[in-house]
């Protein structure tokens, strides 16, 4: 939902998408700036930056055990092309923590793949070209950042075409697979404090709370009951009194959860 009092920023800057380039004219505290006032921030489509804050708090990663296939198949459906969108760019954020050189080009082919299927490739193409020309020279910052650039231009295409869910499913896509490489983590290496990451209720509740009002339509598939009902568990899992740890049952049942939403989002089942 975007909020009344955001709508005129909303208006003007939508009059401006055909001309902006936003990986080329903005830094990164003007996109969070436009994220801002297109009503798309922090608590209404988190960043899936937060992903990256996340593996750098838990280096070293075991990078085979978080790292997952691409998706080879375009999903035919929007919705699941949003949260693909997303998870392909927190699969980004793993290979660019852990600097595997030879990941990051299928990341973005496939990333460029997506975006076409649901109508804003043009805004993604320089991103993916501009990840794949600094994977060749190393330049793992600039990665990071086009990474970033990506989900906001995204968004705002997305917006431009008035499909706000669709920008929401972005993020929610973004903090699924981010879930499913930090649980995979913490479970290499478990101690209480790592674990403790896990615990997000703020997270939990606003991602439960833009499941719940997702097009019917799509609740009634065998993906959007499984999301639901899992993250209901998922938030019961992690949902500790004070200095109650998150058990490693409770991580491998977080893990088992998330990924199986995951697996249903890439490949495709109703």
């Amino acid at each position: 939902m975007i909020f009344p009092a955001c709508r005129p920023a909303l208006v003007a800057l939508l009059l401006l998408l055909p001309v902006v380039s936003f990986g080329e004219k903005f830094s990164q505290a003007d996109l969070e700036q436009i994220r801002e006032e297109l009503g798309v921030n922090s608590y209404t489509a988190p960043s899936i930056q937060l992903v990256l804050k996340e593996l750098n708090a838990l280096k070293p990663i075991p990078f085979e055990k978080a790292w997952r296939d691409l998706p080879e198949t375009t999903p035919q459906d929007r919705a699941r092309l949003a949260l693909s969108i997303g998870a392909v760019i927190a699969d980004g954020f793993l290979t660019v923590t852990a600097e595997k050189q030879s990941r990051i080009e299928p990341v973005g082919r496939v990333l460029l793949k997506l975006a076409k299927g649901l109508g804003v490739g043009d805004h993604v193409t320089k991103h993916s070209r501009s990840i794949l020309e600094n994977a060749a020279r190393g330049h793992w910052d600039d990665i990071r950042s086009e990474l970033v650039r990506t989900q906001a231009e995204v968004e705002a295409a997305l917006l431009g075409l008035k499909d706000e869910e669709m920008a929401h499913l972005v993020a929610l896509g973004g903090w699924l697979r981010g879930l499913e490489i930090t649980t995979s983590i913490v479970r290499e290496n478990y101690t209480p404090e790592r674990a403790s990451r896990l615990i997000q209720p703020e997270l939990m509740n606003y991602f439960l709370d833009r499941v719940s009002t997702l097009n019917p339509n799509f609740k009634k598939t065998k993906l959007g009951s499984v999301m639901e009902k899992n993250l209901r568990e998922i938030r019961r899992l992690t949902t500790k009194p004070v200095n109650t740890p998150v058990t490693p049952d409770d991580v491998k049942q977080v893990r088992e959860l998330v990924r199986e939403i995951n697996t249903l989002i890439a490949k495709g089942e109703d």
